[in-house]
């Protein structure tokens, strides 16, 4: 079996919705699905089937408003254009925040709401599972859907995700509960321990603890290797851009493709060797330890992603390696030493 844990992280969580997405398009089946706090609420939206629809669903969302922060304010954060105005709102907005003792939890209900249909959640053939902590006696649980009563799922979906920042509210048996990360942010001994043979794990980084797993379990991490923003950023553009992140590091790692930020068609290690073969021993260490890389193959992809973000290249794209040095080597040029390195690599006969 094949299951996919999803740490929780805030508005981090649109990155998973990407991963999703590659999953769907290489064709693997996911048999389980478990999270913590938004990763919780994402790994139910999947098991409901609610999968091909994720990425949209948080195109749709206006993370300002599920925050209750109101329109006016998001407006101009999202602008960035500070003054007495924008000074007068953030001092109303902390004033309403200090009168209620934290957000509300109504725009996080209203997604729950919308896009989460119990019924078939329950019906699925999808293990479902979430992490939570009950704040009497910091209780952790790790509850799979058929431990919860069904007229409380979305509660504990919300009890998962409750972050000190939302007013605190008692939402099921009469007890308060605080976001999962706080005990295990990304739950994969859950998978394990339910005898799934293979966990793929979606790392967001968001605030909270991580436990360790069997080192020779069959776990394989996706996570970016760059920003994926603030766990609260309300900026539309962010999520856009974490869904396509999330997207083009997944088929990385499904593929089998080579690059750290970037996406490569795959060679190998003898391949790469070739390239440097006009590289002096002297330089080519230089670069090497300026990566902290280990061979020719690594040493090279960063080199030559370190150059494509400096010309600011699109991420989104699958690149071939020899293709992309041989634009470099046109359009870009530049005495500094790792441009000169790039400069040295041959692609001829190959």
């Amino acid at each position: 079996m094949i299951g996919l844990a999803l740490e929780g992280g805030g508005v981090k969580g649109s990155y998973q919705a990407g991963v999703y997405q590659a999953f769907l398009e290489c064709g693997i089946k996911i048999d389980g699905v478990c999270g913590t706090s938004i990763g919780a609420v994402n790994a139910a939206l999947i098991a409901s089937g609610k999968g091909a629809e994720l990425a949209n669903i948080w195109r749709q969302i206006n993370v300002g408003e599920v925050l209750g922060i109101s329109p006016n304010l998001i407006d101009i954060l999202n602008k960035k254009v500070y003054n007495f105005k924008t000074l007068k709102l953030l001092l109303k907005e902390g004033l309403s925040l200090t009168i209620n003792k934290g957000l509300e939890l109504q725009g996080l209900r209203k997604i729950l709401d919308t896009y989460l249909d119990v019924n078939k959640l329950l019906k699925s053939k999808m293990d479902f599972g979430l992490v939570t902590v009950k704040l009497k006696n910091l209780k952790p649980l790790y509850l799979y859907k058929e431990d919860m009563n069904k007229d409380k799922i979305k509660d504990y979906i919300l009890a998962s995700s409750f972050l000190p920042i939302f007013k605190k509210e008692k939402l099921i048996d009469n007890n308060y509960y605080i976001d999962g990360g706080f005990y295990d942010n990304g739950p994969v001994n859950m998978l394990l321990n339910k005898g799934y043979k293979k966990v793929y794990l979606v790392k967001i980084h968001g605030i909270g603890l991580n436990k360790p797993y069997k080192k020779d379990a069959d776990v394989i991490v996706i996570e970016s290797k760059r920003s994926l923003g603030l766990t609260l950023d309300i900026n539309k553009n962010r999520v856009i851009e974490n869904i396509k992140m999330g997207y083009y590091d997944a088929l990385r790692i499904l593929k089998n493709y080579d690059g750290e930020k970037y996406v490569f068609k795959p060679k190998d290690e003898k391949y790469y060797k070739y390239l440097n073969r006009k590289v002096s021993k002297k330089e080519y260490e230089r670069v090497k330890h300026f990566f902290n890389s280990k061979n020719y193959k690594e040493t090279t992809i960063r080199a030559t992603e370190y150059i494509m973000e400096q010309a600011k290249i699109n991420y989104y794209s699958i690149y071939k390696i020899k293709k992309i040095i041989k634009l470099l080597q046109k359009k870009y040029q530049k005495d500094h030493f790792i441009y000169n390195y790039l400069a040295k690599l041959k692609y001829f006969m190959i």
